[in-house]
């Protein structure tokens, strides 16, 4: 068409780089030339075109440059909480736990609470502006979703609310999310998008790439900057984290999701329905509760949290069965010591050189490690010394055995007149 040709060339329309662009007089100029259908259908769609461009750049639009002025009066000293002091207002966070945690849940809980203008979550005050709340899923379908949050809006004792959104997007890429979210916000705001999960909406090849995590990161981000909201990842641990005390390195993916969001957070299984709240990265949140994971119980019935109220080293969560383990190791050892130390003295009396003579005669270990051995039996004061050598101390060695043996008799005895036990073992 030369009228179009014409326009282009003129300067009248000069492409999407242009971030400046008089739609209407472009309109005017080439109806005016040529008012043919098809040249309507070109404006229109050059039209559609030009504002989708112009919005994409806005999101771009981010102030860089500040003065000290300004940014002590923007800074830190006006920095403000969605929830305080856990969820910050603006900017990106993510939520992380092993599969079937409940993480899903906490965040549509969270995302609830917000639309229905709650006074708190998990007993910390929320602040909304808007009320409002958005929901990204590219996991679950509408049925699974609207199942879920029926039952959570029942444990609430509330009635449904059209101040949250979901947007399924299970068939959406990164871009293609990232438009709708920003059309969402710009037809009605929200304190709250939150986007399940980051795995499907990671814009890479490497998910191990820590400038590949940064910048799926920062275009969300901007979203967030420009809207003044909270866009919260939900996201998924490494399995070999599942038995550990919570850490940022156990968040899947290279450490350049967590090094940009200002929150992350892990959630670990307790013993039932017990989950734990763990802080693992807050720019702004007290030391206490980075360094205390936040008990939580799980309904299975309402697929509720509550704060029971509790808090838990985040250090020693998930490290129970290990120092049990260590400690039933040292206890075998120690016995066993003891039990070598029987063997060497008995109720006699030695001398330095006998017991280590002995120690060697019994173990068939040098000279070197039988004086080690000898200085460490006397350090756990198992031996004593005496005059004419060493002894086990405070130990009558024959009166103790005899003890065992009368106790091991009446146990016997015992287990004889219960003919209940020996049902059971004959059966």
């Amino acid at each position: 068409m030369e009228t179009n040709s014409h326009n282009l060339d003129s300067g009248k329309i000069q492409g999407k780089d242009t971030q400046n662009i008089d739609v209407n007089k472009c309109i005017d100029a080439t109806m005016q030339e040529n008012p043919t259908e098809e040249n309507k259908l070109f404006v229109r769609e050059t039209n559609e075109d030009v504002i989708q461009d112009n919005n994409k750049l806005e999101v771009d639009k981010e102030k860089v440059v500040y003065t000290l002025i300004e940014l002590l009066d923007e800074g830190a000293s006006k920095f403000e909480y969605l929830v305080a002091p856990i969820f910050p207002r603006c900017g990106t966070a993510v939520i992380a736990g092993k599969p079937g945690i409940g993480k899903s849940q906490l965040a549509r809980q969270l995302s609830l609470e917000i639309a229905l203008d709650s006074k708190s979550f998990l007993n910390y005050e929320i602040n909304s502006v808007h009320k409002r709340a958005i929901y990204v899923s590219t996991e679950d379908d509408k049925e699974s979703i609207s199942s879920s949050v029926e039952k959570q809006i029942e444990g609430l004792n509330e009635k449904p609310t059209d101040k949250l959104r979901f947007i399924l997007a299970d068939a959406m890429d990164q871009d293609e999310i990232l438009l709708k979210i920003n059309d969402e916000l710009s037809l009605s705001p929200a304190d709250l998008v939150v986007v399940d999960s980051f795995g499907d909406i990671f814009k890479g090849s490497d998910s191990n790439n820590n400038m590949a995590m940064r910048n799926t990161v920062k275009a969300f981000d901007k979203i967030a900057k420009k809207h003044n909201c909270l866009i919260l990842f939900v996201h998924h641990v490494n399995k070999a984290s599942y038995k550990q005390a919570p850490g940022q390195e156990q968040i899947q993916g290279g450490s350049g999701l967590v090094q940009k969001v200002r929150l992350a957070i892990i959630i670990k299984e307790g013993e039932g329905d017990i989950r734990y709240f763990n802080v693992v990265k807050a720019n702004n949140s007290p030391k206490e509760l980075r360094e205390n994971a936040i008990e939580l119980s799980f309904s299975e019935e309402t697929l509720l949290f509550t704060n029971t109220g509790k808090q838990v080293r985040s250090e020693m969560l998930n490290v129970g069965l290990k120092n049990v383990m260590n400690d039933t190791k040292i206890e075998v050892k120690s016995i066993e010591i003891e039990n070598l130390a029987n063997q060497i003295f008995g109720n006699k009396i030695l001398s330095y050189t006998d017991s280590c003579d002995q120690y060697m005669v019994l173990t068939g270990k040098s000279l070197a490690t039988a004086k080690r051995a000898h200085l460490d039996l006397v350090k756990r004061e198992i031996i004593e010394q005496v005059e004419g050598g060493y002894k086990i101390k405070d130990k009558n060695f024959e009166e103790e055995i005899e003890d065992e043996n009368l106790i091991e008799e009446e146990s016997i005895e015992n287990l004889e007149n219960d003919s209940t036990i020996f049902d059971i073992i004959d059966l």
